[in-house]
Order: structure tokens, then C-alpha cells, then sequence
């Protein structure tokens, strides 16, 4: 205060209306604002009526022995951002290539499959999550890759991504890898026995059975699959089978498993086969696992 004048910045006489302040409350926080520039002591302070008010509607706040005007220009400061925010959203809006998806997303289901629901969906990625347009086809991308290529697979997803504040394609990548990683290891289990397609939630449950409660690893279950594909039915109850199996033998790595696929090609019958009046034994080329497991 200079001479009977105050500064007043021109952001909060633009933000009055915003702020909700009356003419009579802009002159409230002036004559509180001009009252703090004098040179009074904490006890008048307190008694000021301006000063006063402006606490009481938090516009001002005690630090120590001094009125502070922190929470006025924090207000300040969130209008400014959400009018940054906004600008922002609208320079993606004009940069957004929404064709461009929607012909990805036609190419990769082979028909125009795109709903109105679903465009929605993207639109809210741009606007809302500001994401681009490349951001969104990586990040379709790496949800189709997994099998969630419906919206209300992967509209899960992407809010999980935005609130990581996931902002990079590296930062995505690693968030959905770290995300699907069970999923990626029953696909493997799957493409092992001639199987693809989505991961299902049985496959998904016998898979972590065989981790969380047999306290197998992935190496083991891989060689379990393997194992089954010497058979005439390879499939997930197989490899249930070969895995209970070993669990009840107390089987715990690769090298245990081996020696127990030894020991039961040891034990396996032999069959007779006869040619011109000489016996020839030969070894089941298949192992019989149907009758050692119980599996018809």
C-alpha cells in the first residue's frame, strides 16, 4: 500500500465471477490485503474485520505471526491450470486422427465391428486422458496381443494406465507386461499343445494351481506341456495330470522332472510283436499316460 493505493492483479478482477466473490467481497479482500501491508502488530491483526472475514471464508490463513493470501492465489492457480488443461485437450482434439483407428480396428477384426459405444470410448481417451493417437493404437495393440479386444476388456486397462499417469510407450509397454505376465505364460502353455485363442479363466486358474499352490515354476509346467504332446490328447487336463503326478513325488525342477519321465519310461510294459517265427521286442512308442494318470 502506497499512498492510499493497493495492487490489485488483473487475474483475480478476470477469476472474480469464477471465484465466486460479490463487488463487495473483491472490497473485503482489498481493505484485508491493504491491512497486511501496514505495519500493526499480530493482536490487531486479528482483530481486523477484513482480515478477519478473509479467514473466515478461507481466503486468507495464520503462518506463525503473519496473514497469509496462499489459499487466494492457490485458487488462483487451479483456474489457470484447468484453462491450460483445457487448451491442451482442444490442441489434441484438432491432432487426433480418430479414422485412423477405427480403420485399424476394422482391419484387424475383418468387419466393420466398431460401435458407437466404442467410439465414445476412444473419444474419452483423447479428451479425457489426453492420449494421442499413437498412444491409443499401441495401447490397442498391446491389449489385442492379449486377447482383451472388446471395450469392456481393455476400458479397464486404459483406466488403470491413466491413473499410473502412464504418459510414454515405454512406461505403457512395461506397465502391460508387468500387468498380463500370467497371461502370457498360459498362452506359451497353450501354443505348446497346439492351442490358441484367448486364455480362459479355468486355464487361468489351473495355471496358477500349478504355481501358487504345487509350487511349480514356468519351466516345469512348459516341460509338463511338452510331455503331452507325445500323447493323442494333448490339453490342460494332461498337463494337470503329469503336474499332480509330480507333485506327489515331491518333484521341484527340471532336472527332477527329467528323472522321473526316465523312471516311468522304465517302467513302461513292453509288447511282443511277432515276425516270421522270431520275437522282436519293441518299446511303446507312446507314453501310456491315459492309464497312470486315470485320464480315459
Amino acid at each position: 500500500m502506497e499512498k492510499g493505493q493497493v495492487a490489485l492483479p488483473l487475474t483475480l478482477l478476470d477469476k472474480r465471477q469464477e471465484l465466486n466473490l460479490a463487488p463487495e467481497d473483491l472490497g473485503y479482500l482489498l481493505l484485508a490485503l491493504a491491512a497486511c501491508k501496514e505495519n500493526i502488530s499480530v493482536e490487531e491483526l486479528a482483530q481486523n474485520p477484513w482480515i478477519k472475514w478473509s479467514l473466515a471464508h478461507g481466503w486468507a490463513c495464520w503462518e506463525g505471526k503473519r496473514i497469509s493470501f496462499a489459499p487466494l492465489w492457490r485458487n488462483l492457480y487451479l483456474l489457470w491450470e484447468k484453462e491450460e488443461k483445457a487448451k491442451t485437450s482442444h490442441v489434441v482434439c484438432e491432432q487426433f486422427e480418430y479414422g485412423k483407428i477405427i480403420k485399424w480396428l476394422d482391419q484387424v477384426r475383418g468387419s466393420l465391428s466398431v460401435t458407437l459405444k466404442e467410439k465414445q470410448i476412444l473419444q474419452e481417451f483423447n479428451l479425457k486422458y489426453g492420449w494421442s493417437t499413437d498412444f491409443i493404437l499401441i495401447f490397442l495393440q498391446l491389449c489385442f496381443t492379449r486377447g482383451q479386444n472388446i471395450p469392456r476388456k481393455y476400458q479397464p486397462i486404459a483406466k488403470k494406465v491413466y491413473l499410473q499417469g502412464i504418459q510414454t510407450i515405454d512406461e505403457l509397454a512395461a506397465f502391460m507386461s508387468n500387468l498380463d505376465w500370467i497371461y502370457y505364460q498360459v498362452s506359451e502353455v497353450k501354443k505348446c499343445v497346439g492351442q490358441y485363442g484367448g486364455v480362459t479363466t479355468p486355464q487361468r486358474e489351473m495355471y496358477l494351481k500349478w504355481t501358487n499352490q504345487w509350487k511349480f515354476s514356468h519351466q516345469v509346467i512348459m516341460r509338463a506341456a511338452e510331455e503331452t504332446v507325445r500323447t493323442n490328447n494333448p490339453s490342460f487336463r494332461y498337463i494337470d495330470g503329469i503336474l499332480k503326478d509330480w507333485y506327489q513325488k515331491q518333484v521341484t525342477n527340471v532336472s527332477e522332472a527329467e528323472k522321473a519321465l526316465r523312471e516311468h519310461d522304465r517302467q513302461k510294459p513292453q509288447k511282443v510283436v511277432r515276425t516270421t517265427g522270431r520275437k522282436r521286442i519293441s518299446r511303446v512308442d507312446q507314453r501310456d499316460w491315459e492309464k497312470i494318470l486315470g485320464i480315459e
